[in-house]
């Protein structure tokens, strides 16, 4: 599988790069450095399940691919490893020491479980590559593509960047072109159009369903 490759930890060498996936990306995002609460926690398991597929799509490794190919029913996949991929993604930001465990008891019944962050010089790296892509009009490569393709159809732009809350915000606008156009190989284009928007759509019927339980349990 391939990764991109961010600036190290304060306590790893500098000449050894920490690795870090597209889900694991997201993930980073979706985490409130402070509190450690997820936002947007209905739609990021998608959007991280959905990553997994691009994975396979960008990887260099043919022998990757011929053992493990895509599936042929890309929402069937993400509904059911929606789930596994997430605790994937945390499992490896959690090793790699950029953030951290903390449980806790509310009222002294419930336990909660919140990751604030532990090394920010990551994501720091990772919202500086977006900004140059999105805000200062650099072009982006397959990765950072692939990456705001997923926050873009997964309706996640808010996690990248806050002010990207309408259609008209310009970052927004700028996600919209580089998520439909900027793609180097069409048949990636596709495959990240394909799995973002899959994901988009079982989000929003995860949403609609939890609206419908709400609404009889009140």
């Amino acid at each position: 599988m391939t990764t991109s490759t961010t600036p190290t930890p304060a306590d790893t060498p500098a000449s050894v790069p920490v690795p870090t996936t597209l889900g694991e990306e997201i993930l980073l995002l979706s985490l409130d450095d402070s509190t450690g609460e997820a936002r947007l926690p209905l739609r990021t398991p998608h959007a991280i399940a959905a990553a997994a597929l691009l994975e396979r799509s960008l990887s260099d490794d043919s022998a990757d691919a011929l053992l493990d190919p895509l599936p042929d029913d890309a929402g069937k996949w993400i509904q059911e490893h929606r789930a596994k991929e997430y605790e994937s993604a945390l499992r490896g930001v959690l090793d790699k020491g950029l953030i951290r465990e903390e449980k806790r008891r509310v009222l002294l019944v419930f336990r909660t479980t919140r990751y604030p962050e532990a090394d920010g010089t990551v994501e720091s790296a990772l919202r500086g590559r977006l900004a140059q892509v999105v805000l200062e009009g650099a072009e982006p490569d397959p990765r950072t593509a692939a990456l705001i393709s997923l926050l873009h159809h997964g309706d996640l732009h808010t996690l990248a960047f806050p002010d990207a809350d309408s259609e008209e915000s310009p970052a927004r606008r700028r996600m919209t072109e580089i998520a439909e156009h900027h793609w180097a190989d069409p048949a990636l284009r596709r495959m990240a159009a394909t799995a973002a928007a899959t994901a988009a759509a079982l989000t929003a019927a995860t949403m609609a369903t939890t609206v419908v339980v709400i609404t009889a349990v009140t």
